[in-house]
């Protein structure tokens, strides 16, 4: 009997010697290819990440858009396209099969194995293989479970309203560019028509200064304002290409050739709105949905400190003789017992956790009041400024029309009666065309604040119609 305790021990003392070597070896592979976090390389970068999902090509392989674009079917194609809106109904569906995980927890937990290994805890010890399977079944947590269960599901509600958000949010920036665009394609026709406005005029000049009838410096007053309206033709030119850029890239096309002027009738009521639903705003319900979480994990930090109440049956069959009792005993033994488990003492990390958790759900709920109040602000500065600007285009617009009046006046006063100098009517002809320029451009701030008061209110999807539709796989509902 000793002389095969010995051997036992002996066979246990290489085997652990060559797996003490084995590890060696492995560990100094690791090392030799591995690199020091301070060498950075993005070679090798490229080389370790290997990403199934990764492209280089941008483009919206659905998108067929061909002509002008009119402001909602672009929206209604980012959405359904925009890469940040995949990666939060990703997330989403992950927050589902979280839910099924802390679901599972209610179910039996079937487990099997086998024991390999050598015992001298009796007369007949020695190598006793086993093969083990074992059920534990829950009977009472006093809530751990369903504290999980209820915080895997305000997850997946926190989540929904994040993809809610991020379709609002790229609805939002799109029409932004849509609106953008809109403005240049005013602002280059109005810089156009100034620059052939003048050249009119210029041309007029030549004609009475090849008579005598004006002088040269008239010539070169009117050639010098030409020039400054060619300098901002293009550069609305510039402003065109690049927003048209930026639309581009919302929707993942090569190139946008132009859009349309409409907007959705119910933007312009988007800031008339005294209250807020706030059960409406995406980020008031992550918020909501975020205080629940953490609710819940403050139910289920309060449960671990209480007993569980499992059934634990076990079966196990041994492969050989050099079991305990062997001779009285079947190779397969089976076992049954009710568990009772509670913590006595952990070093104070259940208390910890639940005061943790406890200020969680304090932050949560000030994240409740934060981003109520910053929907409130935001809406309350747009709705301020949007009805300023309403007030200024009503002014442009007066001072165009007068504007347009003088011009007349002193175009007859200089060319048929000469008692008007030149300047004057290139300057009346300039604040005329600035004026056009300021209207746009007020214009065009003013269907961006409306956008604001529609992402502050959470009505950007009813307005654009999104509501009801499936959006990359998930039906949006109001």
């Amino acid at each position: 009997m000793r002389l095969f305790q010995q051997k036992g021990i002996v066979s246990v003392y290489r085997f652990s010697t060559i797996l003490l070597s084995l590890s060696v070896i492995l560990t100094a592979d690791a090392e030799e290819l591995s690199f020091p976090p301070t060498n950075i390389s993005t070679q090798r970068l490229n080389d370790s990440q290997q990403v199934a999902g990764y492209s280089e090509d941008l483009i919206n392989p659905q998108s067929h858009l061909t002509g002008p674009l009119d402001i909602a079917t672009a929206v209604k194609s980012a959405v359904n396209w925009h890469p940040a809106i995949t990666q939060q109904v990703s997330k989403l569906q992950e927050q589902v099969q979280r839910v099924d995980v802390a679901k599972a927890k209610y179910y039996p937990q079937v487990n099997a194995g086998m024991n390999n290994g050598y015992s001298n805890s009796y007369s007949d010890s020695g190598y006793s293989p086993s093969l083990v399977v074992s059920v534990s079944q829950m009977l009472y947590d006093f809530g751990k479970v369903s504290s999980s269960v209820r915080a895997a599901d305000a997850a997946v509600a926190q989540q929904q309203a994040m993809v809610m958000l991020n379709i609002d949010q790229v609805a939002h920036d799109t029409a932004g560019a849509v609106v953008q665009m809109q403005g240049y394609q005013k602002l280059v026709k109005i810089a156009q028509a100034q620059v052939d406005s003048l050249k009119q005029i210029g041309d007029l000049i030549r004609q009475r200064n090849d008579a005598g009838a004006t002088s040269l410096s008239d010539v070169v007053q009117t050639d010098t304002r030409v020039e400054g309206a060619q300098a901002t033709l293009i550069q609305y030119q510039a402003a065109l290409e690049r927003w048209k850029a930026t639309l581009a890239t919302y929707l993942g096309l090569g190139s946008i050739t132009s859009v349309t002027d409409g907007v959705p009738q119910d933007m312009d009521a988007a800031c008339a709105v005294s209250k807020i639903d706030y059960r409406a705003v995406p980020a008031v319900l992550a918020a909501l949905a975020q205080a629940t979480q953490a609710q819940a994990q403050l139910d289920n930090a309060t449960a671990q400190m209480l007993p569980t109440i499992s059934l634990e049956p076990q079966v196990t069959h041994y492969l050989n003789d050099n079991y305990a009792n062997s001779a009285v005993l079947n190779k397969t033994q089976y076992s049954a017992w009710v568990k009772v488990e509670m913590p006595i003492y952990q070093g104070g990390a259940l208390t910890a956790s639940r005061e943790a958790a406890q200020q969680i759900l304090s932050a949560a709920n000030a994240g409740i009041r934060n981003a109520q109040l910053d929907a409130s602000q935001k809406l309350s500065a747009s709705r301020d400024e949007a009805l300023n600007l309403k007030q200024s285009i009503s002014i442009q617009r007066r001072q165009q029309q007068l504007g347009e009046q003088t011009r007349a006046l002193y175009q007859d006063q200089y060319l048929q009666l000469g008692t008007r100098p030149l300047l004057d009517l290139l300057n009346v002809d300039q604040e005329i065309y600035q004026a056009q320029f300021s209207q746009v451009l007020t214009e065009a701030q003013l269907r961006n604040l409306e956008l604001d008061c529609l992402f502050s209110t959470g009505k950007m999807r009813s307005v654009f119609a999104l509501d009801n539709q499936s959006i990359q796989g998930v039906e949006i509902r109001p």
